[in-house]
């Protein structure tokens, strides 16, 4: 019997699994077309302050400290698809 490499007797290594809402998907789409809080919000059809309220659970989840740091993370999460 042949000794299994060592690479396939590792677990995996855990993959981050970030859930993100539809509207929090929406929200980080327009965040990476450089929208304003004011034009995202009128394209989602929310307030400004729920807009607030969505970009601070976004950068909670993707552990980002700003707007591109957010859309930076996403897309090396494969969150968002580069363009």
């Amino acid at each position: 019997m042949e000794p299994v490499p060592p690479n396939l007797t590792r677990p995996p290594r855990a993959v981050p699994s970030i859930v993100l809402t539809p509207k929090e998907r929406e929200i980080l789409e327009l965040l990476a077309r450089n929208f304003s809080n004011k034009e995202i919000a009128v394209a989602a059809a929310i307030g400004e302050g729920t807009v607030k309220w969505h970009l601070k659970n976004l950068f909670g989840k993707l552990d980002a400290s700003s707007r591109k740091h957010a859309v930076h993370r996403a897309l090396l999460l494969g969150l968002l698809e580069s363009t």
